[in-house]
């Protein structure tokens, strides 16, 4: 390792503290004068913003008292780190901080900003710290919040995401093709020192109203830690890069293991609710359970069915979630029989599990018990996880001794252990009835996660928004939930809408690796203002599956996407029949398309690799 005081391009100097350096394809520019200012980060010039400011019990640190100490760099073969080292006294306390820039990946550059405190008299202080040269990027123009995108105007969202781990905001220069990305990992537990609060305020619209209170010590903490993306290939490639970087972190080997990876396809799932006249025969005292496969047919057939007999009835009486089993008919031999017949027709089956149904005489490892049992005597395939989103550890023990046993939570899993343990969800919108609207947007998580599978479902949607509930599904290719008798209330899909879903269905089982294709990218860069985009891929690059919608309240008639090499064949493969071609121009590849407003369509393309 080599380690020197340096002076870069000799401008370190005691009258004119200044210093411009590169690591990897970043270039920094800062102003040591008084305080740490950024100058110009890459394309991005005239910053001049301070790194930070320092509050100490409301009272601010003035720029005169800080004094740089040591502009330093080490590196060896692994890495580059320049750091800035200052102190700084006010009224009786003592400060040290130091500013980081490490480089381990050329694209990839860690800021970290760390600080000390000896206070007076051993009595700790109330600190503050805001950090204006993010506020002053916050405000670029070409300034995108995770999720965002132009719409010609204004900043609209149109990405979301259900986790911890937020993805960059991004800058990109005024022809998109030169980006930055702007990443705050949201560690977990959030009690964390560093980073508290920074990935939230920094999607927010009052971050530059934003402060985050820290805890000193008189050893140096880490108080933010910013990742730095860059890349000359546009927004894309920095959510490849911070996509790539952020699975590093995760174990995923469970979603990998042969022995139970059926969950990958399970497109589609019926909810039957027990009690409902959907599922339940009165006059014959028996379940309608072939109907309801023959029914699912329309749907493109189901893949798995969830066995509903608890809420609403759960609480009428002392009997807990498992003795509820005793009043249908036959008690067990009625689960055994149903799952015998969905067997038959290569359907799984789940049963639900109520946490909120667990006696103060019984615990988790108590339900897993009869979970054992009851997976013994009846053959049952799954367990849904009702208002979960994360795997108990009782439950997890299960999967040993059933290794093709899944698990499927309500909630879609949010923490680094949720995600690697519980292999499968639903993505759930709109639990509230009355005040909803279905919007079609890309689902982050999806995307991060593809080997994940996520099932749509709005159980309280109807009519249009049952139409908006499946384009959303086709334009995040994932499956979906089929419920139609909500507790008693029966909101059927339309023949129309079934033949949608079908039409999806088979899609998603034809085309199944790209659309979980690890490759895969949310809101690709798009030639109209009012288009939004997803590219589906799996790590051959022979072929792409390209969602695309038209949110505007036009139709749209023209170029589309730009396409990155030669064509060998395009297609229509889902949605309303629309022409599509291909142009060529200047050595530049086009898919031009006429949509209607308020459409997703689904392109196949192969591509001459």
């Amino acid at each position: 390792m080599v380690s020197d005081v340096f002076m870069m391009q000799n401008k370190f100097t005691d009258k004119k503290k200044s210093i411009d350096f590169s690591l990897g394809n970043l270039n920094l520019s800062l102003d040591l004068n008084k305080n740490v200012f950024l100058k110009e980060l890459n394309f991005i010039k005239n910053i001049n913003n301070e790194l930070f400011i320092i509050r100490v019990e409301n009272k601010l640190v003035p720029k005169n008292k800080y004094k740089i100490e040591k502009v330093s760099k080490n590196t060896d073969d692994n890495f580059t780190v320049i750091s800035i080292d200052f102190s700084q006294n006010f009224e009786n306390d003592f400060f040290k901080g130091r500013i980081s820039f490490i480089q381990k990946k050329k694209n990839i550059i860690d800021f970290i900003f760390q600080l000390s405190a000896r206070w007076h008299k051993d009595i700790p202080k109330k600190i503050l710290l805001k950090f204006p040269f993010i506020i002053n990027l916050h405000k670029n123009k070409n300034f995108l919040k995770p999720g965002d995108i132009f719409d010609g105007k204004n900043r609209i969202k149109k990405g979301v995401w259900n986790l911890h781990e937020y993805p960059p905001s991004i800058i990109s220069d005024n022809l998109g093709i030169e980006s930055l990305g702007f990443e705050f990992y949201d560690q977990f537990p959030w009690q964390a020192n560093y980073n508290l609060g920074m990935s939230e305020a920094i999607s927010s619209e009052n971050f530059e109203k934003f402060e985050t209170e820290v805890q000193l010590t008189q050893e140096l903490t880490d108080i933010i830690l910013m990742k730095i993306y860059t890349s000359f290939k546009g927004r894309e490639k920095i959510f490849s890069l911070w996509k790539e970087n952020t699975r590093k972190r995760y174990d995923l080997r469970k979603y990998h293991d042969g022995n139970n990876r059926w969950i990958k396809k399970n497109y589609l799932q019926h909810f039957m609710f027990a009690y409902g006249e959907e599922a339940f025969d009165y006059k014959k005292i028996e379940f309608k359970i072939n109907q309801i496969i023959k029914e699912g047919k329309q749907f493109g057939g189901y893949d798995s069915i969830l066995f509903w007999h608890q809420y609403p009835r759960l609480g009428l009486d002392e009997s807990n979630q498992w003795q509820l089993y005793k009043y249908l008919p036959k008690n067990y031999k009625t689960i055994k029989k149903i799952v015998d017949i969905c067997h038959s027709h290569k359907i799984k089956f789940f049963i639900p599990f109520k946490p909120w149904d667990i006696r103060s005489n019984e615990s988790l490892d108590s339900h897993a018990k009869s979970l054992e049992k009851f997976i013994t005597e009846t053959n049952i395939d799954g367990f849904f996880l009702d208002t979960m989103s994360s795997l108990p550890e009782s439950f997890l023990k299960i999967q040993k001794k059933f290794p093709s046993f899944e698990f499927c939570s309500e909630g879609t899993p949010r923490e680094q252990r949720q995600i690697e343990t519980l292999t499968s969800s639903w993505d759930q919108i709109g639990d509230i009835r009355r005040n909803f609207k279905v919007d079609i947007n890309s689902n982050f998580f999806r995307f991060l996660f593809p080997e994940h599978p996520l099932n749509l479902v709005s159980r309280w949607s109807v009519g249009s928004d049952k139409d908006a509930l499946i384009k959303r599904a086709a334009f995040n290719g994932m499956g979906m939930v089929i419920w139609q008798d909500i507790f008693g209330c029966w909101l059927p899909f339309s023949i129309e809408q079934k033949k949608k879903i079908k039409s999806l269905k088979n899609i998603l089982k034809k085309y199944h690796k790209y659309f979980y294709g690890n490759n895969s990218i949310p809101l690709i860069k798009t030639l109209s203002k009012k288009i939004i985009c997803n590219e589906f891929s799996n790590s051959d690059g022979k072929q792409k599956i390209y969602s695309i919608y038209n949110f505007g309240s036009n139709k749209i008639n023209g170029r589309i996407l730009k396409l990155p090499i030669a064509v060998i064949e395009f297609k229509q493969i889902y949605g309303k029949k629309v022409n599509i071609k291909i142009e060529k121009k200047q050595n530049t590849l086009y898919l031009l398309a006429n949509l209607d407003a308020n459409d997703v369509i689904l392109v196949n393309i192969k591509f001459k690799i």
